[in-house]
């Protein structure tokens, strides 16, 4: 889920007073554990200030069949004078999976294991704790929504520390380029401007797919309107529609992934015959009758080699040159006619003109287009003609274009709804552009079907250039060919077989944990990803991050160490970072929240007391003394005194109470209260 869908998600829980949780400082974020997408822990994006900065964020792309590899190298540095701990929330690109992470600390790099996600947290937690060896930089990487949980202990004081991770994804088809996306560090939707504000922006480079490739790199936004990096490249040409799928049986059925990708479709007819049936009546007007010319003109542009005439109607119909005219001629011709053989008459009889243009047809040879214009406004009598074989002929189209009318908005003739000359192919259309009266540019009435003519999907059009990924869950088990069939300008088009893939079939588990990790905004389509259970037995020996499998970076000889870490508040005893919503306005902050005192922090404490009190109690030892420290980070802000000796005793106590001086290792801003029996 992206960062903003899971920010309107948790705003919607303002009704619910009994979804809110504690609000981390500074930071609007949101996120429950009842959400769709399971992640192992709960949703943090924003560092702590001062607890380090990202200071470079590098990726590298190259291109391997039908999947872009990236490899990510993001850089942190901890300018405090002590050692950290940091995390980050990493986005991921759409449907993508991280397959491999390293940490570089002090020159040294450290590859990943791959691990059960509880076993991760268990040694990276076991890191955290108190030891004797010397510290040393730990990472793990964790699934987190739509994106991984970066967790850094041990960060050096002063110094940086590098991280690299590989992700996978499936390459997107659209508008005839290969493409894939890369999320940009998102800012506009945090309401709070202090968190993600500094991030650098990422450095894209792509490889060339091919020799000579022209790799197009710009920011756009996603269907989210969440700004990404696009890079593009155009497909090397190819005709027809390629269909492949991967299928994946299982118990209960077969899940398959379709991938489509649609080429050119038909070439522009050679040496046609085009012929333009138009509408000169009142109700249509001069700007109709000039709109009609300025298309065929248009049109004849598409076709240099054709020959064209005009049959113009109204109350009856007429031929316009009384010729079939070059197309190179058509300017000439037009400048030469009188204006009143194009003025506006009574009467729109549509038939009449398609009943002179089916005579015309029957001079010369060549492809047949006939392009007919009304506005709809005809007489009642109005019937489509009889079946021609001129205009049924395979190479032939018969199209309708719609136009304006300046009158009222009343009903066009119910008979329009039926082709003009039965048996034949076209298109009717109100904005289609000129090309796609031309040659087909698009498939109509799309369905793909299994061998027994059983519809698995249906799809209004598929247009040229357009791609489609679709998966298809519990399909039958004996499934073994597929068939995609549609219409091409209202008539039956060759069936495409689809061809059986292996690699996308190899790469059903990662594709589907990568699709619905990232795609929320697709999660309740039609052909959306596999249910849950599915897409995990799908990835059940996958390689890569997910909800049930982390990344542990720990050097050799890395082990709980004696230096005060400036440890994440929260997480002192592996407790999970609190997060949610707070009511009021759209995720308002939250004041802070006291805490009882860590046990860590309660024996540093005593340590610091125990000199300064021994000085005030004669032979160091009282064993009901008692003192209440109540401190907001490394400040003390209140100290009570109980069970000594005297009031003398308490005073002197309480005074060398009030002299300490708490070290960095509480500074973590938190209120917190400590009860302390100083002496044996």
């Amino acid at each position: 889920m992206s960062p903003l869908a899971r920010l309107l998600l948790a705003c919607l829980l303002l009704s619910n007073p009994g979804s809110v949780l504690a609000q981390p400082e500074a930071c609007c974020t949101a996120g429950t554990e009842e959400d769709d997408l399971s992640y192992e822990e709960p949703f943090f994006p924003c560092r702590e200030d001062g607890r380090g900065q990202e200071t470079e964020h590098r990726v590298e792309a190259r291109i391997e069949g039908e999947r872009a590899h990236l490899t990510v190298h993001r850089t942190f540095h901890n300018a405090s004078p002590r050692y950290t701990e940091l995390y980050d929330w990493l986005e991921l690109p759409q449907d993508g999976t991280v397959h491999g992470f390293a940490l570089e600390s002090g020159g040294q790099w450290t590859e990943g294991t791959l691990l059960a996600a509880s076993e991760a947290e268990r040694r990276y937690e076991a890191l955290r704790s108190q030891g004797t060896a010397a510290p040393g930089t730990s990472a793990r990487l964790s699934a987190a929504g739509d994106g991984a949980a970066l967790h850094l202990w041990n960060l050096p004081p002063g110094s940086s520390v590098k991280v690299r991770y590989d992700v996978r994804l499936r390459l997107g088809y659209d508008q005839g380029r290969v493409t894939f996306t890369y999320p940009l560090p998102e800012r506009k939707y945090r309401p709070h401007g202090t968190c993600g504000e500094q991030d650098p922006r990422p450095v894209l480079t792509v490889a060339p797919p091919y020799p000579g490739a022209e790799l197009l790199l710009q920011q756009v936004d996603n269907p989210l309107q969440r700004e990404v990096l696009e890079a593009s490249w155009p497909v090397k040409p190819f005709t027809g529609i390629d269909a492949r799928a991967g299928l994946a049986p299982g118990d209960t059925g077969t899940t398959a992934f379709v991938q489509l990708r649609v080429g050119r479709l038909a070439e522009a007819p050679t040496r046609a015959r085009v012929l333009f049936v138009m509408d000169a009546s009142h109700s249509v007007g001069p700007d109709g009758i000039a709109e009609q010319l300025t298309f065929a003109g248009e049109y004849l542009r598409l076709l240099p080699d054709a020959v064209a005439e005009v049959v113009v109607f109204r109350r009856s119909a007429e031929r316009l040159f009384g010729r079939l005219i070059p197309a190179s001629e058509w300017k000439t011709a037009l400048a030469s006619l009188p204006a009143a053989r194009l003025a506006p008459g009574n009467g729109s009889h549509l038939d009449e003109g398609l009943k002179i243009a089916q005579q015309v047809l029957g001079e010369g040879s060549g492809p047949v287009r006939l392009i007919a214009f009304t506005d709809g406004r005809l007489r009642r009598t109005y019937a489509p003609l009889p079946a021609d074989s001129t205009t049924s002929a395979p190479d032939a189209a018969v199209h309708l274009r719609w136009l304006s009318s300046r009158v009222d908005k009343a009903p066009t003739h119910p008979r329009l709804s039926e082709p003009l000359i039965p048996q034949s192919c076209g298109l009717r259309s109100h904005r289609s552009s000129v090309e796609s009266l031309v040659r087909p540019m698009a498939w109509e009435q799309v369905r793909l079907e299994d061998e027994r003519g059983t519809r698995l999907m249906e799809r209004e059009t598929l247009l040229e250039g357009q791609g489609a990924h679709l998966w298809l869950p519990n399909l039958q088990t004996s499934l073994g060919r597929l068939v995609l069939h549609g219409q091409q300008w209202g008539c039956a088009a060759t069936p495409v077989p689809v061809e059986l893939d292996s690699a996308i079939t190899a790469d059903l588990g990662r594709h589907a944990h990568g699709w619905r990790a990232t795609r929320f905004w697709t999660l309740n389509a039609k052909h959306g990803p596999p249910a849950p259970e599915e897409a995990e037995r799908l990835a059940s020996n996958g390689d890569w991050l997910s909800p049930t499998r982390s990344f542990l970076a720990s050097p050799p000889g890395a082990g709980p160490s004696s230096v005060q870490t400036h440890a994440l508040p929260g997480r002192l005893e592996g407790e999970a970072i609190p997060i949610g919503v707070l009511s009021g306005s759209l995720c308002g902050s939250s004041p802070p929240k006291s805490r009882e005192a860590a046990p860590r922090f309660a024996k540093a404490l005593k340590r610091l007391l125990q000199p300064a009190v021994a000085a005030c109690v004669r032979g160091g030892r009282n064993p009901a003394l008692q003192v209440r420290v109540e401190a907001t980070g490394d400040e003390l802000v209140d100290v009570e005194v109980t069970g000594a000796a005297s009031e003398s005793q308490a005073t002197c106590v309480r005074e060398a109470t009030w002299a300490l001086r708490l070290p960095a290792l509480f500074d973590d801003g938190f209120a917190e209260t400590y009860t302390l029996t100083p002496l044996p």
